[in-house]
C-alpha cells in the first residue's frame, strides 16, 4: 500500500482575495473617472481625491450635490471593500500557518506508525526517481528534505515527507530510523552523504545504507563511513552507455528482466526463505520451480556465505536463505507466498 503525504484541503480564501482586490481596483478606477467628469479634475487630481475618499483621510468639503453623492458612494463601497481586503489577507496568513502546523502534526503521526520503511535523504532529480520507484513498488518510505522548494515538490507529488536536515540525528530519529529497513542518501553534497551515513550507522547499526557519490574520491569515504552500497551516477551511466554500444542485446535482455520501463513480462526479485514455509527444508530439485512456476533461481545467499550463482539442484533451502529469482511478473506473488511462513 502506498504511503502518501496527504495535504490539508485548501480553502477558497485566495480566490476571494483576488476577486476583492479586483473590485477595489475597479472602485478606484470608477471613482477617478467620476471626479474627472464632475469636477473636471486632471487624472492625477482625480486619483488623489479618490484615494483620499476610500481611505477616509478626507479631502475637504464638496461644493456640489453630484460631488457629495460621488464621495459618499466611494466612501461606503471603498471602505467596505478595503476592510474586506485587509481581513482576507489576514485570514490567508493565519490559515497558511494553521495548515502548516496541522500538516506537520499529521505527518508526524503517519511516520510514527511506519515499520520497515525506507528513508530517502534528498529530493533532487535522483531522489524523485527513487521515490517514484518505491511508490510504484508499494514500499513505505519517508523523504527528508531541508530546502523549502524541494519539500513543496514532495507534497505535490503525494509522498510522505519530513522538512528537516538529514545530517541531524534529531531528524533521523523523528523519521523512525531505528524502525527503518534501509536508508538512501542522495543529497547534492558528498560531504552531507558521508555525514548522513555516519549518523545513520551510529543510530541504527543494522540498517542497510545506500549512498550516492558524485566524485570518485567520495566512494571510499562513504564505504568507510558505513555505506553497504555506493553508487556513482557518472560511472554507472558511462558503463551502461558503453555496454549499450558494445553489447546491445545483453542490455536489451537486462532491460526486460531488470524492472526498467516497459519490462512487464519478467522480473528479477529478491526473496527471503522463512522458517515453516513451503520451500524451507526442500531441495531445488524437489521444488521444481522452473517446471511449476517458470521461475529460475539465478542466485542464493545462505547466512554468512557469499552469493552462489546458479545453485545446484541438490541445494536444500534453509530459513534465512536469500533467493535471487528470475520469474514471470505474474508468478512473483505465488513464489513469495511459498517462501513465507504459514500462519
Amino acid at each position: 500500500m502506498r504511503t502518501q503525504y496527504i495535504p490539508i484541503p485548501k480553502s477558497h480564501t485566495g480566490q476571494l482575495l483576488v476577486v476583492t482586490v479586483a473590485l477595489l481596483i475597479s472602485i478606484v478606477a470608477l471613482g477617478t473617472l467620476a471626479f474627472e467628469l464632475v469636477y473636471k479634475y486632471t487624472l492625477v487630481d482625480a486619483l488623489y481625491a479618490t484615494l483620499n475618499t476610500v481611505t477616509t483621510v478626507g479631502r475637504g468639503e464638496d461644493s456640489s450635490t453630484a460631488g457629495k453623492i460621488v464621495s459618499i458612494t466611494i466612501m461606503v463601497v471603498g471602505t467596505v471593500t478595503l476592510t474586506l481586503v485587509v481581513g482576507l489577507v489576514t485570514r490567508a496568513l493565519v490559515e497558511g500557518q494553521i495548515r502548516t502546523l496541522l500538516g506537520r502534526k499529521r505527518m508526524e503521526k503517519m511516520v510514527a506508525k511506519l515499520e520497515s520503511h525506507i528513508l530517502v535523504c534528498g529530493y533532487g532529480r535522483m531522489g524523485r526517481v527513487i521515490a517514484r520507484e518505491l511508490a510504484d513498488a508499494g514500499v513505505p518510505f519517508v523523504v527528508i528534505e531541508k530546502h523549502d522548494t524541494s519539500f513543496q515538490q514532495i507534497e505535490e507529488d503525494g509522498h510522505l515527507g519530513v522538512h528537516g536536515d538529514a545530517t541531524s540525528d534529531e531528524t533521523l530519529l523523528r523519521c523512525g530510523i531505528q524502525r527503518a529497513r534501509a536508508l538512501i542518501a542522495v543529497t547534492p553534497s558528498d560531504a552531507d552523504n558521508v555525514f548522513v551515513t555516519l549518523s545513520a550507522r551510529e543510530l541504527s547499526p543494522k540498517i542497510f545504507i545506500v549512498a550516492r557519490a558524485s566524485e570518485d574520491s567520495a566512494i571510499e569515504k562513504l564505504r568507510k563511513a558505513g555505506a553497504d552500497r555506493v553508487f556513482s551516477p557518472y560511472r554507472s551511466g558511462g558503463r551502461l552507455m558503453a555496454h549499450s554500444a558494445l553489447r546491445p542485446n545483453v542490455i536489451d535482455f537486462l532491460a526486460e528482466v531488470g524492472g526498467m520501463p516497459g519490462s512487464e513480462n519478467y522480473q528479477i526479485e529478491e526473496l527471503s526463505v522463512e522458517a515453516g514455509s513451503d520451500v524451507c527444508g526442500k531441495s531445488l530439485r524437489a521444488l521444481n520451480l522452473s517446471g511449476t512456476l517458470g521461475v529460475i533461481i539465478v542466485g542464493l545467499r545462505s547466512q554468512g556465505q557469499p552469493m552462489a550463482y546458479n545453485p545446484s539442484a541438490e541445494t536444500v533451502l534453509a530459513a534465512g536463505d536469500i533467493l535471487i529469482a528470475l520469474a514471470p511478473t505474474g508468478r512473483l506473488g505465488q513464489l513469495a507466498e511459498m517462501a513465507s511462513a504459514k500462519a
